[in-house]
């Protein structure tokens, strides 16, 4: 099992500070920081510490995605907090229930809508919260009624919050930090500090002749990762080219691709059953596991032995040694059509150790902007040698 959360004693001092100084003073905080800077490991630290102090004390933590769920359910067993103290729960489900809390604790606040925050203030003595505005990607809330989502100066003033911002980023290397600065400077990325202590990884763009090529070297290349105790994660703009990927995997080892309009494919509300395409790649052997919308299991297999397939939606709040990011060319997904800077961003910002971005064919505008300072690959070429040569010569 690939660890997430980082051990007590490995916390910065700005990190300890918020959970010996801040919390203590009982008033709602909202933590800041741009991706990589521990937020969500800073929660699951500060709900731990407020539980060994207070055994009996009530705690709900409420999240934007599924996904994010299952991370700080792995959180909560690594640090081994009791289950009975700790009610998770999606934003969505939130909505429908009337508990009330000693501290809620909330991620990715920046995506909510107004009503959420009101309620968590409301059914709680404090609010404890964490998020990036940069990271916003909803101007709406996707689930009904689809209310507008905040902004960042409501989310102070909404939960009377105050404002806590983590300076370091942890997670990403320089020379990522330094392509999300090029891709979207209105960030400020650059004034942060970095972890000097974190090697340096450039990130890869990697062309294809076609996205066969694209797939075969990517899962090639994962598998290696997972051989050596690394975890890997595939990010795609949408479902249809999440199918579409494990479908030419699928292909390419010589079994029957997965179509999701076959009617034992949906789900009681006659949407895509990815429970079911989990299933069809594990009666065929094939070592990948789609993450999201309530399937799949991050704790048990989103670490080192299956290659995570995931959307870029779903992957906001998580992170991964290894990081791949396909079909960045010109060619037509319906995905694109919503697709945007911030989820590219969200999307690179997921790596601590390597980041792969492949396309076929021509590069789209998101890749063409930061091509001058990624590693060039042409798989082509490069496919006739093998995988531990290349990792040799590209530092993987």
């Amino acid at each position: 099992m690939s660890q997430w959360m980082i051990p007590l004693d490995k916390l910065s001092d700005e990190q300890r500070q918020f959970i010996d100084e801040e919390i203590p003073k009982n008033r709602n905080q909202w933590i800041r920081g741009y991706a990589g800077s521990g937020k969500s490991v800073l929660l699951v630290h500060g709900i731990y510490d407020l539980i060994i102090k207070n055994p009996n004390i009530r705690v709900c933590v409420v999240v934007f995605t599924n996904s994010l769920r299952q991370l700080f359910i792995a959180g909560f067993k690594e640090l081994k907090i009791p289950d009975k103290n700790v009610y998770i729960c999606t934003y969505h489900q939130f909505r429908k229930d009337n508990y009330s809390f000693d501290y809620i604790f909330c991620d990715e606040v920046q995506d909510l809508p107004k009503s959420i925050l009101e309620k968590m203030k409301a059914n709680a003595k404090y609010v404890i919260s964490g998020g990036d505005e940069n990271q916003s990607i909803y101007d709406t809330d996707p689930q009904p009624p689809h209310e507008l989502v905040v902004n960042s100066s409501e989310i102070g003033n909404i939960l009377n919050a105050n404002s806590w911002i983590l300076t370091t980023i942890y997670r990403l290397p320089k020379s990522l930090v330094k392509l999300v600065s090029i891709f979207m400077p209105s960030m400020g990325i650059l004034s942060s500090k970095t972890d000097n202590t974190k090697k340096d990884i450039t990130p890869n763009l990697t062309k294809g002749s076609s996205k066969e090529k694209e797939v075969e070297y990517i899962i090639s290349n994962a598998q290696t990762k997972l051989a050596i105790g690394e975890n890997a994660v595939i990010i795609l703009p949408g479902h249809d080219s999440v199918v579409e990927f494990v479908n030419i995997a699928l292909s390419q080892a010589d079994k029957n691709i997965w179509d999701p309009e076959d009617p034992k494919n949906k789900n009681k509300w006659e949407k895509t059953d990815f429970g079911s395409l989990n299933r069809h790649l594990r009666n065929n052997n094939i070592n990948i596991e789609y993450i999201g919308n309530s399937y799949g299991d991050l704790y048990n297999n989103g670490n080192t032995d299956k290659i995570i397939v995931m959307t870029y939606h779903s992957s906001k709040g998580l992170d991964f040694d290894n990081v791949y990011l396909p079909f960045m060319g010109t060619h037509y997904d319906k995905a694109m059509y919503y697709f945007n800077d911030t989820l590219f961003m969200v999307g690179m910002t997921r790596s601590k150790l390597s980041l792969t971005i492949t396309y076929s064919g021509s590069m789209n505008n998101y890749t063409t902007r930061i091509e001058n300072n990624c590693n060039k690959i042409d798989i082509d070429n490069i496919m006739s040698r093998s995988v531990s040569d290349f990792d040799d010569d590209f530092d993987f």
